[in-house]
């Protein structure tokens, strides 16, 4: 357990003072739709629009679709296909497919923090060559006494076989239930690059509004 907890601390303090060459501002929007199909099994449809160039240019759409299934308490695993629409700094449009499966290890570290793992291998590009991705994240969630809200921080990176860690993700949530089925969730989330020109911090602020029904 102190392993863990000293490698997201290390890998949260890294992905926060590293640098880069260059700097942008995004914001990321997304809504989902939840669905329990049979016992244990769930179906998710989500849509994302990110802006980027201080939040004035389109960046990405993308529609993604995922079924999850339940194993226990503690264990489940997803496979997910995205569809992504990305444009070029002439604006020009370029596809591209992303398949995914993951393997989700969820716990707790007493009865108001908990903490999950998520390991997901993606394969992503268009059908001409595709690009292999390991995606490692750690969350933990709080939850705040006598109150809706829900303050969860992560850490991210991703891996690839030619470049190793390519990419960190640090990121604070805030969630929300807005209703019984309606839930928000505000994200402010720091991105670095590695081994590409011109390496980007991106500094994001991201809202997502999903409906469980």
């Amino acid at each position: 357990m102190r392993t863990i907890q000293n490698s997201i601390i290390l890998l949260l303090f890294f992905s926060f003072t590293c640098f880069a060459q260059e700097n942008d501002f995004q914001t990321w929007h997304s809504v989902s739709l939840n669905k329990k199909i049979i016992k244990k099994i769930n179906l998710s449809i989500k849509t994302g629009l990110r802006l980027r160039e201080n939040s004035s240019q389109y960046s990405k759409q993308f529609t993604d679709v995922k079924i999850k299934r339940k194993y226990n308490k503690r264990f489940s695993g997803s496979l997910g296909y995205r569809y992504i629409n990305k444009w070029d700094n002439a604006l020009n449009i370029s596809n591209q497919n992303r398949f995914y499966t993951d393997v989700n290890y969820k716990n707790r570290f007493s009865k108001r923090i908990s903490y999950s793992l998520r390991n997901r291998w993606q394969a992503q590009g268009d059908f001409l060559e595709y690009k292999m991705t390991l995606r490692q994240k750690f969350t933990i969630d709080y939850n705040l006494k006598k109150t809706k809200l829900s303050p969860s921080i992560a850490g991210e990176y991703f891996l690839t076989l030619k470049d190793g860690v390519n990419k960190l993700r640090s990121t604070l949530g805030l969630g929300y239930p807005l209703s019984k089925k309606l839930d928000f969730e505000l994200v402010y989330r720091i991105q670095h690059e590695f081994y590409v020109n011109n390496p980007q911090t991106l500094f994001i602020f991201e809202g997502k509004l999903a409906y469980n029904f």
